[in-house]
């Protein structure tokens, strides 16, 4: 299932993990604490603040609170891909702890099928396709084009 390197982590390789475990582990404090009313407020979209448009990762927010309460389903309406994101975050988080903890890079199948150069650009073209899809979708509504109008860039070129 997964195999031990025979050499140990060097210093450096311990500095990244402690690095990628800080990085994981922010956006799960994030959802506990949003999820008890916390909010940053300077802490928007810069895209969807600037033109009005949401950006790909747009509800991954709401999607990982919703998460936190136990509701998949609406976990899945705000972000197709919140919660696959999330399980990602705490497998990353339990093997980069067993390195840590071990001392020695632990290799597995998941760790080999992330760095499939034709994996990574399906998976890209499956976010942009779905992406595309609810840009269309919330444009049939015209949500889109009010959303534009009222942003930042809309109203400068709109005028």
């Amino acid at each position: 299932m997964f195999k031990l390197s025979s050499a140990p982590l060097s210093c450096h390789g311990q500095l990244v993990r402690w690095g990628i475990l800080g990085f994981c582990y922010t956006p799960l404090f994030g959802t506990y604490f949003y999820n008890q009313n916390y909010r940053i407020g300077f802490l928007v979209c810069p895209l969807r603040h600037l033109t009005g448009i949401p950006c790909p990762t747009c509800g991954m927010t709401r999607s990982f609170m919703a998460i936190g309460r136990g509701d998949l389903n609406q976990a899945l309406v705000e972000n197709l891909f919140g919660p696959i994101l999330f399980v990602s975050f705490v497998i990353a988080i339990v093997h980069v702890t067993l390195e840590l903890f071990t001392r020695h890079q632990i290799t597995t199948l998941y760790c080999q099928l992330f760095r499939v150069k034709k994996l990574q650009i399906l998976f890209l073209l499956a976010v942009l396709i779905y992406h595309s899809l609810r840009l269309y979708q919330i444009s049939q509504t015209g949500e889109l084009y009010i959303a534009f109008s009222k942003s930042p860039l809309g109203q400068l070129l709109i005028k």
